[in-house]
C-alpha cells in the first residue's frame, strides 16, 4: 500500500533537452535579456538543473531588484535544493514586497511554513492512502495480510473464496528529532497503520498497527565505513481480525545501512520479538500460537538510471511457538522495479511512476498439528505479484491504482488459497 517515491530527477524528452541547450546558448549571447533568462530558467527546472535556473533568476534581480514573483520562485528553488536559509531570505522578501499580489504572498507564506518545519529539530512526514478495494477472496484480508505481518492464522472455511468490496486505509507517519550531534544523529520513529473494512464479509475485517523508534547515527568519522549508518530500535505491534484483538508483539532490533557504490545501497536488519496471541470467541485457543520470533533481512536498492530504481530483498524468520506444531522457519525473496516517466496523456506534465513487484516465501513447520492432520507436517509456498501506478495530481496528492495476485499452496489444503485484489485510491504525502 506504500506510495512509490517521487522521482528526484525528472524524465526529460530529447526535445526538452535540445530546447534547454539552445536556451543556454542564447543566454550567452543575451546575458541581460529578461525574456531569454526567463525562458532558460523555465527549461532548466524542467531538466532538473535547479542551480542553472537560480543563476538565471538572480541575474533578473540585477536588472530589476523588486520583482516579488521572481523572488518567490528563487525561494522555491532554494527550498528544493535544501538551502533553507537562502530560501527564507527570498520568500520573506517576496512576502513583504509592496508589489506582491495576494497569490504571491500566500504562496510565499506556505513555503515559509515548510522551511520552518525543515529547520526544526523535530520534523514530521508521512504518507496516507484511502481507497476502495475489491478482492476475489475476502478472507485474504486477515489470512493474507496478517500472515504478511508474521502472524499464524487459519483460513476460515465459511469466509474463504467469498468476493467482496472493502474500504482500505493505510498510513506511514515518521518523526525525526535531531540530536544536534556532529555525526548527524537523530531519533527516528515510525508508525504504520493499515485497515480493511469489508462491505459484507465483516469476518474479514483487519487492523494493523506497527511502531518502531531508535537513534540513527554514523559511528565512524573516516575510513571505509564513514558512510555507515546504524540504528538500534524498539518495536511494538498490534493486530486485530474480525474486530477482535488477535495478538500483541514487542521486541528490539538493530539496523545498519551504507552505500555500496555511487548508485547502490544496502541495509541489513535483525530483530527479536515476542508475540502474545489472545483468545477470543472465534479462536478460543489462540494463545497456543504465542511464542518468540527472530528475523534477519537484507535489502539492496539500486538507482539504475535517473528514472529506474530496483529493490531486491531477502528475509529469514524463525518462530518458536508454545505448541511445536505452530513453530516454523520461513525464507522469503522479493524484488520491485519502479519506473518513472513523463505524463503520457498530457494531463499536467508531471512525472508518473509504475512499480512492479514479485515475491515468494517458503515456510516449513516443525511438527504435524494433531487438530488438523496428525500425519502431515504443514509446509507452504507463497507467490505474490503486484503492480502500482501513481499519477501525481499536485506536489503532494496522487491518484493510486493497485492490482495484486496472491497464491498459497500448502501440504494441508486447509491453508491453501488464492486471491486477486485491486484498489483505487488517493494518496497524500506530507
Amino acid at each position: 500500500m506504500a506510495m512509490p517515491a517521487v522521482a528526484q530527477q525528472p524524465t526529460v524528452s530529447a526535445e526538452t533537452r535540445a530546447a534547454y541547450d539552445a536556451a543556454f546558448n542564447e543566454t550567452l549571447n543575451k546575458p541581460a535579456d529578461p525574456a531569454t533568462l526567463v525562458r532558460f530558467a523555465d527549461l532548466a527546472v524542467q531538466v532538473g538543473d535547479l542551480e542553472g535556473a537560480i543563476s538565471a533568476l538572480e541575474r533578473l534581480l540585477l536588472i530589476d531588484a523588486d520583482q516579488p514573483k521572481v523572488k518567490l520562485e528563487l525561494g522555491v528553488l532554494y527550498y528544493r535544493l535544501g538551502s533553507y536559509e537562502a530560501a527564507r531570505s527570498y520568500l520573506e522578501s517576496a512576502r513583504l514586497s509592496g508589489l506582491a499580489s495576494p497569490e504571491v504572498k500566500d504562496r510565499a507564506q506556505q513555503y515559509l511554513a515548510e522551511v520552518d518545519s525543515k529547520v526544526s529539530r523535530s520534523q514530521f512526514s508521512g504518507d496516507v492512502l484511502v481507497g476502495l478495494g475489491y478482492s476475489s477472496n475476502a478472507n485474504s484480508g486477515p489470512a493474507g495480510a496478517v500472515q504478511a505481518f508474521s502472524a499464524t492464522v487459519v483460513a476460515t472455511p465459511n469466509v474463504s473464496q467469498q468476493p467482496d468490496f472493502n474500504v482500505v486505509g493505510a498510513a506511514t507517519i515518521r518523526h525525526r528529532y535531531d540530536l544536534n550531534r556532529q555525526d548527524g544523529g537523530a531519533l527516528e520513529s515510525e508508525l504504520q497503520f493499515y485497515t480493511a473494512r469489508q462491505f459484507q464479509v465483516t469476518q474479514a475485517n483487519v487492523l494493523f498497527l506497527d511502531f518502531t523508534t531508535g537513534p540513527r547515527t554514523s559511528p565512524f568519522e573516516s575510513g571505509w565505513f564513514d558512510d555507515l549508518a546504524v540504528r538500534p530500535f524498539l518495536t511494538g505491534r498490534y493486530v486485530a481480525v474480525q474486530d477482535m484483538a488477535n495478538y500483541w508483539a514487542w521486541g528490539a532490533g538493530f539496523e545498519a545501512g551504507m552505500p555500496l557504490g555511487p548508485q547502490i545501497a544496502g541495509t541489513l536488519s535483525t530483530f527479536g520479538r515476542r508475540r502474545e496471541y489472545l483468545n477470543n470467541p472465534t479462536v478460543p485457543t489462540n494463545n497456543q500460537n504465542s511464542g518468540n520470533e527472530g528475523v534477519v533481512s537484507l535489502e539492496f536498492r539500486a538507482e539504475l538510471t535517473s528514472s529506474m530504481t530496483l529493490i531486491a530483498n531477502g528475509v529469514f524468520t524463525r518462530f518458536t511457538a508454545m505448541v511445536p506444531a505452530q513453530s516454523y522457519n520461513e525464507f522469503g525473496l522479493g524484488g520491485a522495479m519502479e519506473v518513472r516517466f513523463t505524463d503520457p496523456l498530457g494531463i499536467n506534465g508531471r512525472t508518473w511512476s509504475a512499480t512492479a513487484s514479485a515475491g515468494m516465501a517458503q515456510a516449513n513447520y516443525d511438527q504435524p498439528d494433531p487438530t488438523v492432520n496428525p500425519f502431515t507436517i504443514r509446509a507452504q509456498n507463497d507467490l505474490s505479484l503486484g503492480l502500482i501506478l501513481a499519477i501525481p495530481l499536485t506536489d503532494k496528492i496522487s491518484l493510486v491504482g493497485q492490482a495484486n495476485y496472491f497464491q498459497r499452496s500448502a501440504s494441508l489444503s486447509t491453508y491453501s488459497y488464492d486471491a486477486f485484489n485491486t484498489l483505487i485510491g488517493v494518496g497524500w504525502r506530507f
